[in-house]
Protein backbone atom coordinates (compact mmCIF):
# COMPACT_ATOMS: atom_id res chain seq x y z
CA UNK A 1 0.00 0.00 0.00
CA UNK A 2 2.79 2.43 0.90
CA UNK A 3 4.52 1.68 -2.42
CA UNK A 4 1.33 2.29 -4.41
CA UNK A 5 0.74 5.57 -2.56
CA UNK A 6 4.32 6.63 -3.27
CA UNK A 7 3.91 5.81 -6.97
CA UNK A 8 0.66 7.78 -7.05
CA UNK A 9 2.37 10.83 -5.50
CA UNK A 10 5.23 10.58 -8.00
CA UNK A 11 2.78 10.35 -10.92
CA UNK A 12 0.79 13.35 -9.69
CA UNK A 13 3.95 15.40 -9.18
CA UNK A 14 5.37 14.62 -12.62
CA UNK A 15 2.26 14.26 -14.77
CA UNK A 16 -0.65 15.49 -12.72
CA UNK A 17 -1.46 18.29 -15.18
CA UNK A 18 -1.58 15.93 -18.19
CA UNK A 19 -4.36 13.60 -19.24
CA UNK A 20 -3.67 9.92 -19.73
CA UNK A 21 -3.81 10.42 -23.49
CA UNK A 22 -1.22 13.20 -23.31
CA UNK A 23 1.09 11.02 -21.23
CA UNK A 24 0.83 8.15 -23.73
CA UNK A 25 1.34 10.51 -26.68
CA UNK A 26 4.41 12.14 -25.16
CA UNK A 27 5.83 8.74 -24.20
CA UNK A 28 5.46 7.52 -27.79
CA UNK A 29 6.97 10.74 -29.15
CA UNK A 30 9.99 10.62 -26.84
CA UNK A 31 10.71 7.10 -28.13
CA UNK A 32 10.53 8.54 -31.65
CA UNK A 33 12.78 11.52 -30.84
CA UNK A 34 15.33 9.21 -29.18
CA UNK A 35 15.35 7.00 -32.28
CA UNK A 36 15.92 10.01 -34.55
CA UNK A 37 18.72 11.36 -32.34
CA UNK A 38 20.44 7.98 -32.07
CA UNK A 39 20.36 7.60 -35.87
CA UNK A 40 22.01 11.00 -36.29
CA UNK A 41 24.65 10.29 -33.65
CA UNK A 42 25.39 6.93 -35.29
CA UNK A 43 26.01 8.59 -38.68
CA UNK A 44 28.22 11.15 -36.98
CA UNK A 45 30.40 8.59 -35.18
CA UNK A 46 30.68 6.12 -38.07
CA UNK A 47 31.74 8.84 -40.52
CA UNK A 48 35.18 8.83 -38.90
CA UNK A 49 35.41 12.63 -39.22
CA UNK A 50 34.67 13.50 -35.60
CA UNK A 51 31.41 13.81 -33.69
CA UNK A 52 29.72 15.68 -30.88
CA UNK A 53 31.37 15.79 -27.47
CA UNK A 54 29.72 12.83 -25.75
CA UNK A 55 30.00 10.75 -28.93
CA UNK A 56 33.78 11.33 -28.91
CA UNK A 57 33.73 9.88 -25.40
CA UNK A 58 31.67 6.87 -26.55
CA UNK A 59 33.99 6.40 -29.53
CA UNK A 60 36.98 6.46 -27.18
CA UNK A 61 35.43 3.88 -24.85
CA UNK A 62 34.75 1.60 -27.81
CA UNK A 63 38.26 2.13 -29.23
CA UNK A 64 39.94 1.25 -25.92
CA UNK A 65 37.70 -1.49 -24.56
CA UNK A 66 36.10 -2.82 -27.80
CA UNK A 67 32.61 -2.91 -26.29
CA UNK A 68 30.62 -1.29 -29.11
CA UNK A 69 29.11 2.19 -29.25
CA UNK A 70 25.74 0.99 -27.97
CA UNK A 71 27.22 -0.69 -24.89
CA UNK A 72 29.45 2.33 -24.23
CA UNK A 73 26.36 4.55 -24.38
CA UNK A 74 24.40 2.21 -22.11
CA UNK A 75 27.18 2.17 -19.49
CA UNK A 76 27.59 5.95 -19.59
CA UNK A 77 23.85 6.58 -19.43
CA UNK A 78 23.41 4.07 -16.59
CA UNK A 79 26.00 5.94 -14.50
CA UNK A 80 24.55 9.38 -15.25
CA UNK A 81 20.94 8.19 -14.80
CA UNK A 82 21.81 6.61 -11.45
CA UNK A 83 23.38 9.91 -10.37
CA UNK A 84 20.27 11.80 -11.46
CA UNK A 85 17.94 9.42 -9.61
CA UNK A 86 19.98 9.84 -6.44
CA UNK A 87 20.58 13.58 -6.48
CA UNK A 88 18.50 15.31 -9.20
CA UNK A 89 15.08 13.66 -9.07
CA UNK A 90 13.23 16.95 -9.56
CA UNK A 91 14.39 16.97 -13.20
CA UNK A 92 13.47 13.33 -13.93
CA UNK A 93 10.52 12.28 -16.04
CA UNK A 94 9.68 9.48 -18.46
CA UNK A 95 11.79 11.10 -21.17
CA UNK A 96 14.89 10.96 -18.98
CA UNK A 97 14.82 7.17 -18.72
CA UNK A 98 13.88 6.67 -22.39
CA UNK A 99 16.70 8.92 -23.58
CA UNK A 100 19.18 7.16 -21.31
CA UNK A 101 18.31 3.53 -22.07
CA UNK A 102 16.32 3.26 -25.32
CA UNK A 103 18.71 5.67 -27.07
CA UNK A 104 21.64 3.36 -26.29
CA UNK A 105 19.78 0.32 -27.64
CA UNK A 106 18.92 2.06 -30.94
CA UNK A 107 22.48 3.35 -31.29
CA UNK A 108 23.86 -0.16 -30.79
CA UNK A 109 21.40 -1.48 -33.36
CA UNK A 110 22.40 1.11 -35.98
CA UNK A 111 26.16 1.01 -35.50
CA UNK A 112 27.13 -2.23 -37.32
CA UNK A 113 25.42 -1.45 -40.63
CA UNK A 114 26.48 2.21 -40.50
CA UNK A 115 30.11 1.17 -40.07
CA UNK A 116 29.71 -1.31 -42.91
CA UNK A 117 28.22 1.44 -45.08
CA UNK A 118 31.12 3.78 -44.24
CA UNK A 119 33.67 1.05 -45.01
CA UNK A 120 32.03 0.31 -48.37
CA UNK A 121 32.27 3.98 -49.39
CA UNK A 122 35.80 5.08 -48.53
CA UNK A 123 35.63 8.41 -50.37
CA UNK A 124 35.89 11.61 -48.35
CA UNK A 125 32.81 13.09 -50.03
CA UNK A 126 30.56 10.24 -48.82
CA UNK A 127 31.86 10.57 -45.25
CA UNK A 128 31.31 14.32 -45.43
CA UNK A 129 27.69 13.65 -46.39
CA UNK A 130 27.41 11.30 -43.40
CA UNK A 131 28.63 14.08 -41.10
CA UNK A 132 26.24 16.67 -42.52
CA UNK A 133 23.27 14.29 -42.48
CA UNK A 134 24.15 13.09 -38.98
CA UNK A 135 24.40 16.66 -37.67
CA UNK A 136 21.08 17.70 -39.21
CA UNK A 137 19.25 14.60 -37.93
CA UNK A 138 20.81 14.89 -34.47
CA UNK A 139 19.85 18.57 -34.14
CA UNK A 140 16.28 17.81 -35.19
CA UNK A 141 16.10 14.89 -32.74
CA UNK A 142 17.37 16.98 -29.82
CA UNK A 143 15.02 19.84 -30.74
CA UNK A 144 12.09 17.40 -30.83
CA UNK A 145 13.05 16.05 -27.40
CA UNK A 146 13.40 19.52 -25.88
CA UNK A 147 10.00 20.57 -27.26
CA UNK A 148 8.30 17.60 -25.60
CA UNK A 149 9.34 18.91 -22.15
CA UNK A 150 9.04 15.42 -20.76
CA UNK A 151 12.23 15.28 -18.70
CA UNK A 152 15.81 16.49 -19.07
CA UNK A 153 18.47 14.15 -20.37
CA UNK A 154 20.78 12.86 -17.62
CA UNK A 155 23.70 15.25 -18.14
CA UNK A 156 21.48 18.35 -18.36
CA UNK A 157 19.64 17.27 -15.19
CA UNK A 158 22.97 17.19 -13.36
CA UNK A 159 23.93 20.62 -14.72
CA UNK A 160 20.60 22.18 -13.69
CA UNK A 161 20.92 20.66 -10.22
CA UNK A 162 24.34 22.32 -9.90
CA UNK A 163 22.83 25.64 -11.01
CA UNK A 164 20.21 25.42 -8.27
CA UNK A 165 23.01 25.35 -5.70
CA UNK A 166 25.26 27.79 -7.58
CA UNK A 167 22.80 30.33 -9.05
CA UNK A 168 25.55 32.75 -10.08
CA UNK A 169 27.04 30.19 -12.43
CA UNK A 170 25.83 30.07 -16.02
CA UNK A 171 24.55 27.05 -17.90
CA UNK A 172 26.53 27.78 -21.07
CA UNK A 173 29.85 27.76 -19.21
CA UNK A 174 29.00 24.55 -17.37
CA UNK A 175 27.98 22.99 -20.69
CA UNK A 176 31.23 24.08 -22.35
CA UNK A 177 33.22 22.63 -19.45
CA UNK A 178 31.32 19.33 -19.63
CA UNK A 179 31.71 19.11 -23.41
CA UNK A 180 35.42 19.86 -23.08
CA UNK A 181 35.78 17.10 -20.50
CA UNK A 182 34.03 14.53 -22.73
CA UNK A 183 36.08 15.54 -25.78
CA UNK A 184 39.40 15.45 -23.91
CA UNK A 185 38.71 12.14 -22.18
CA UNK A 186 37.36 10.57 -25.38
CA UNK A 187 40.34 11.78 -27.41
CA UNK A 188 42.80 10.35 -24.86
CA UNK A 189 40.98 7.00 -25.13
CA UNK A 190 41.28 7.03 -28.92
CA UNK A 191 38.04 8.74 -29.98
CA UNK A 192 38.11 10.65 -33.26
CA UNK A 193 38.15 14.45 -32.99
CA UNK A 194 37.79 16.23 -36.32
CA UNK A 195 35.78 18.64 -38.40
CA UNK A 196 32.56 16.97 -37.23
CA UNK A 197 33.44 17.84 -33.62
CA UNK A 198 33.97 21.50 -34.50
CA UNK A 199 30.74 21.62 -36.51
CA UNK A 200 28.78 20.06 -33.67
CA UNK A 201 30.28 22.44 -31.11
CA UNK A 202 29.42 25.49 -33.24
CA UNK A 203 26.07 24.50 -34.72
CA UNK A 204 24.18 22.24 -32.30
CA UNK A 205 23.22 24.94 -29.80
CA UNK A 206 22.09 27.53 -32.38
CA UNK A 207 20.37 24.81 -34.42
CA UNK A 208 18.34 23.58 -31.47
CA UNK A 209 17.52 27.16 -30.49
CA UNK A 210 16.25 27.83 -34.01
CA UNK A 211 14.12 24.68 -34.37
CA UNK A 212 12.50 24.42 -30.93
CA UNK A 213 10.11 27.42 -31.37
CA UNK A 214 8.93 26.01 -34.72
CA UNK A 215 8.39 22.51 -33.29
CA UNK A 216 6.62 24.05 -30.29
CA UNK A 217 4.10 25.68 -32.62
Amino acid sequence: KSVSMWLKRVYQAKMGEMSGRQVLTKTALVFLSSTITAFGVGLFICSGLGSDSISVWLDGLDHTFHIGIGTASLLTNTVTLSTVLLFCRRFVNVGTAVMALFFAWVLGLCEPWMRAMAAAHAGLSFHAVMVLAGLAIMIFGWSFTVSLRFGFDSTDAILFEILLHRPRWQYRFLKIALDGTFITAGFLLGGVVGIGTVMSFLLTGPGVGLLVPHIDR
